[in-house]
């Protein structure tokens, strides 16, 4: 049996315990080692720097995410508008976890836009989705855009929104995809 994926997980979970705990910009490959129960030269082996690290951990978080917005699309009805359904619908879900998470790596990005490289990615396939036929891209991409402003208002604790306004917002979102062109 192969235990390097298990080792990654490992990491990358001490990782989180280390950013939630200090922030982004005070993880050390030598806290993260300790946190996974490891040498920092076993920690290297599969990380051989902080930015290997932090990448790895972007990647991992924009998967959770993917696995949100899958499970959205999945108690939703097939068709065109069912990606961009569970989006909003994902987003609006999104635990606090992974949120926090999302906030104590947002330091780390901004200092290092190369961290960013695996949501680009993301956003490059989401907007190709947007622009397939049965949706009108404008007013996809209007809701998606939306939607991630609002979330991002929301990762910095800054949203003026009510919980009752943020569903209210987000029904909106969601009634304009039914809307005739």
């Amino acid at each position: 049996m192969n235990s390097r994926p298990q080792t990654r997980e490992v990491i990358l979970g001490a990782a989180e315990a280390v950013v939630l705990e200090v922030g982004a910009a005070h993880l050390t490959l030598e806290a993260v080692a300790e946190g996974a129960g490891l040498s920092k030269g076993g920690l290297m082996y599969h990380f051989p720097t902080k930015e290997a690290l932090l990448t790895a951990m972007v990647a991992r978080l924009l998967w959770r995410w993917e696995e949100q917005l899958q499970q959205a699309a999945d108690r939703l009805p097939p068709g065109p508008k069912r990606p961009l359904q569970a989006y909003v619908m994902a987003s609006m879900a999104v635990d606090g976890n992974l949120r926090r998470l999302s906030a104590a790596l947002l330091a780390a990005v901004a200092n290092n836009p190369r961290l960013l490289e695996p949501v680009r990615r993301f956003y490059q396939d989401w907007f190709k989705q947007l622009a397939a036929p049965g949706l009108w891209f404008e007013r996809a991409a209007v809701v998606s855009l939306a939607v991630d402003g609002l979330w991002l208002l929301e990762l910095l604790q800054v949203s003026p929104l009510t919980d009752p306004q943020r569903e209210q917002v987000a029904e909106e979102l969601l009634q304009m995809l039914d809307r005739e062109v």
